[in-house]
């Protein structure tokens, strides 16, 4: 009986207890690795944030030595149009020297025997192998800003060449860093954070920041940081407003630990609750693990496109106003791409919850397609897309949530243009009929077989014919939100599709 007993004991733990602990161990590292991958997506966002507010600060700069120089080359330059623009940019001092380190003038005028002055030349003189270097940018065609540190009470100079009637001109501009960046930056500050993450400033040494974008909290010293480029001895901070990502992810893994040991002990009571299990934990890490990867890699792309655009302006080889104004506008329609994947994944994040709110108000949706599908001009024209407007003018108001209606007719323009290989014709249509308004998006991509129609609403699912699922980045959400805002307008989804002949997805909302 003993050495039964034995024997059993021995195969309940070969057959139960010691699967259940590999699995324990095999999930747990999967979900540590899942929560890093997304934790590095989270700060790459954040980094993205403080880079913004860096290239704004240069742009802003960038004007005010451009403004400066059209002053001097001006036939009418006078110093109180200096003075003017000094002030806009919250500026105290703004020094003239020729190339042989002369006083020339200063706004507002305070003589070339000033202390400030003085001490001003005796600063570009320790740095002068760096005004050696704007010199080279200057004959490139290229105006570089630099900061050449502090002066008097924590004064900043910034440092740029210009030329005025063929002389090279040095010009040091005194600004007071936290004025600069509470009255200055703040705007953009403000609309980057929309209430969402704090941002603030500090001085070097200090843990207390000089400068918070919300006024009535202090967020104590933030982690992740990044130096001003202009402003030195000064970095900025950024952090999610609610709570860090930090405790946001050990929460999660505290709750998923408490759940896979939950697990565990059911798993132990039965072979056939563990095997069932266990499959159906398999399926879903590896859901999550494509979700993952599909996201990293589209938001990877439009990084990408963003940092190689902005390095391209920032090392001044583009000089037609127009290619800039282009590649402004690159980045700008990448940034909302950017914008479009978080907001998809918050999306589904609120549906999955319950907490996806709706707000109806009066709608004209030949107004609310036409602003929709004008985000995506530059995206479809740059792909060699064409796309034609077939809108009926006489169609009654329909109740809408203006944002989640416009959310679903996205991802079909998004999922016309992924799918369209050959033929990159997209068709937007407005109509009528019996009691409802429609919206439909025709395109002329590879089509959907008739047995994955069933599926293609189910969150997470991904066709996986002719290997879509790998050739054509996706998370699987979007389909499934349109599903589920069209049942909270008492809508309906209408699907033609076949296999080569494209698709048509027409959305119906019924009539006041």
């Amino acid at each position: 009986m003993g050495s039964s007993l034995r024997k059993a004991s021995i195969l309940i733990l070969l057959i139960i207890v010691l699967p259940v602990l590999i699995f324990s161990v095999f999930e747990i590292g999967n979900l540590r690795q899942n929560e890093k991958v997304i934790q590095n997506i989270y700060k790459n966002q954040l980094d993205a944030i403080l880079f913004s507010i860096n290239q704004y600060s240069d742009d802003i700069v960038s004007n005010l030595a451009s403004r400066i120089e059209n002053n001097f080359n001006n036939y009418k330059s006078d110093s109180e149009g200096l003075n003017k623009i000094i002030n806009e940019f919250q500026v105290n001092s703004l020094i003239h020297f020729n190339k042989k380190l002369e006083f020339i003038s200063s706004e507002p005028y305070s003589g070339g025997d000033s202390t400030l002055a003085s001490d001003i030349k005796a600063k570009i003189e320790n740095n002068f192998p760096v005004i050696e270097q704007l010199h080279t940018y200057l004959k490139g065609g290229y105006r570089k800003i630099i900061s050449i540190g502090n002066t008097g009470k924590d004064l900043q100079c910034i440092v740029f060449l210009t030329l005025v009637k063929n002389e090279e001109i040095i010009n040091v501009l005194v600004i007071d860093p936290v004025k600069f960046i509470s009255k200055v930056l703040d705007p953009r500050i403000q609309e980057i954070a929309k209430g969402k993450f704090h941002i603030a400033a500090y001085h070097a040494g200090d843990d207390l920041p000089v400068y918070t974008s919300d006024k009535q909290y202090n967020p104590g010293n933030i982690d992740d940081k990044e130096p001003f480029w202009l402003l030195k001895n000064y970095t900025m901070g950024v952090e999610l407003k609610e709570a860090t990502i930090a405790d946001l992810t050990k929460d999660r893994i505290r709750r998923n630990l408490v759940m896979i040991g939950l697990v565990d002990i059911i798993l132990l009571f039965g072979a056939a609750l563990i095997f069932r299990n266990v499959r159906k934990q398999v399926e879903l890490s590896q859901l999550k693990s494509d979700f993952v990867s599909s996201v990293s890699h589209e938001i990877r792309t439009p990084l990408a496109l963003i940092t190689m655009y902005i390095e391209t302006l920032e090392m001044g080889r583009v000089k037609n106003a127009e290619k800039i104004k282009e590649y402004y506008g690159v980045i700008l329609n990448e940034t909302s791409r950017l914008s479009g994947i978080v907001n998809r994944i918050l999306s589904f994040s609120q549906i999955e919850s319950n907490k996806r709110k709706y707000f109806l108000s009066e709608t004209n949706i030949n107004e609310l397609v036409e602003s929709a599908v004008n985000s995506f001009r530059y995206s479809m024209e740059n792909k060699g897309f064409t796309y034609t407007f077939k809108l009926e003018k006489t169609l009654p108001l329909v109740m809408l949530d203006r944002e989640a209606i416009t959310d679903a007719f996205v991802n079909l323009i998004d999922n016309a243009m992924k799918y369209s290989t050959d033929v990159k014709e997209i068709v937007v249509r407005t109509g009528k009929y019996d009691k409802y308004v429609y919206v439909e998006v025709k395109d002329q991509g590879i089509g959907i077989s008739e047995k994955n129609q069933k599926f293609i609403f189910d969150k997470f699912f991904r066709v996986t014919e002719m290997n879509l699922a790998n050739s054509v980045k996706g998370s699987g959400l979007g389909l499934a939100i349109v599903k589920h805002i069209m049942d909270a307008h008492g809508g309906k989804i209408y699907v033609k599709s076949n296999p080569g002949s494209g698709s048509l997805f027409r959305l119906s909302f019924p009539v006041k």
